[in-house]
């Protein structure tokens, strides 16, 4: 078993550029492909080389690889499920990445052996998750349709789960097709029409399956959602994809993550931000407010003297938790001025306006506050 690394898998540091990761891909590849390779494990570290690959030839997936880890990165339930729910959409998107190393060896059967059984296809699925179980992580369950081995012929799509070499292919599962060109002879491969590229054929037809070897069936499956997964990754829950041949195993189920927008905060990385309406006065004086985090809690923040609109104060480990070091929480100062003022409020204004050395309108000069307040202490008669 390979290590848990991709970058160990593929025998290459982190630093590693695209041609060193490419040429360490290609070397295991030839190394390890289960039609060259006959040691026992082949098969699993052709796997292994191929999934690690898939991620550190995309720069976007190696991005988020490197800052989420692998454990986050990869982490997703195998799930339990049961019958039940409703027709959830999904469709089928990938076909696996075993076919990618065909540009090596040729693809399909070669020299006329057996093709063998194929893995069965990969789907994706569409999920929507608050912010709130993005930073937190949650534990979802999903409805999906896909196919599986028939339980009565054990996938085998025979009644009595006897299969016969088909007679026409020979048990290659593909019909060799020559044409006689100007340009010389072109040869095409198809599968076989009687036995539907399958190489055998089932002695007597299963009536549960009708030969098919699978049935459509609906599941529901636990998905477990890593603190931090970000909007548009994808997470893997092996064996839950379509059924494969007989003798072949599943394919993977890929559910897309989307994050739907919050109304009051928004995600930088792994910072949060969100934001705090301040009055005049509290932004020229400074303040203790109460701000609200994402999961409910109350925390408090010094306001500092002479906070300028726009400024982001920071409360630090209240953003988005994982991997160690939690991100932060931004709050961004909005300074609002009121529309309306009262009496007193607006000569309180006026007199800020006069220190500051502005001009005062003339309807402000007028009576007031201060001017009864000095009529008063001045003792002046009415």
């Amino acid at each position: 078993m390979a290590a848990g690394d991709y970058y160990e898998r593929l025998g290459v540091p982190r630093t590693a550029d695209e041609k060193e990761i490419r040429r360490a891909y290609r070397n295991l590849a030839r190394k390890y492909h289960p039609d060259v390779c006959k040691e026992a494990g082949a098969e699993e570290r052709f796997k292994e080389i191929n999934e690690a690959y898939a991620t550190l030839s995309d720069a976007a997936k190696r991005a988020q690889y490197d800052r989420m880890g692998h454990e986050t990165f990869t982490n997703a339930s195998k799930g339990s499920y049961a019958g039940g729910g409703y027709e959830g959409g999904f469709s089928s998107d990938f076909s696996g990445f075993g076919d990618i190393f065909d540009a090596f060896f040729g693809g399909g059967a070669r020299g006329g052996a057996p093709r063998g059984p194929q893995r069965g296809d990969d789907l994706l699925m569409r999920m929507q998750i608050t912010l709130e179980e993005a930073v937190a992580g949650a534990d979802r369950e999903v409805e999906v349709w896909h196919t599986e081995p028939c339980e009565a012929c054990d996938g085998t799509g025979s009644e009595n789960k006897k299969r016969h070499t088909c007679t026409r292919c020979g048990g290659t599962g593909q019909m060799r097709q020559a044409n006689q060109t100007i340009f010389g002879q072109f040869v095409r491969m198809t599968p076989c029409t009687q036995c539907g590229g399958r190489g055998t054929i089932a002695e007597t037809a299963c009536h549960a399956c009708g030969g098919r070897g699978n049935q459509r069936v609906k599941r529901k499956v636990s998905v477990h959602v890593p603190a931090g997964i970000e909007h548009g990754m994808r997470l893997r829950i092996e064996g839950y994809g379509e059924a494969g041949e007989y003798g072949a195993p599943n394919g993977d189920l890929y559910i897309e993550v989307h994050v739907a927008p919050h109304d009051r905060f928004a995600r930088h990385g792994d910072n949060l931000e969100t934001v705090l309406d301040l009055s005049p006065a509290q932004a020229a004086l400074g303040s203790t407010v109460e701000v609200k985090t994402i999961d409910g809690r109350t925390v408090e923040l010094k306001v500092p003297a002479g906070v300028q609109y726009g400024t982001a104060l920071r409360i630090p480990g209240e953003g988005v938790k994982r991997r160690g070091r939690p991100g932060d929480l931004l709050v961004r100062v909005r300074i609002v001025v009121p529309r309306h003022l009262s009496d007193e409020e607006r000569e309180l204004y006026t007199r800020l306006l006069e220190l500051g050395g502005g001009n005062v309108p003339p309807d402000e000069k007028k009576g007031g506050f201060f001017s009864d307040l000095s009529d008063l202490l001045g003792g002046k008669k009415k």
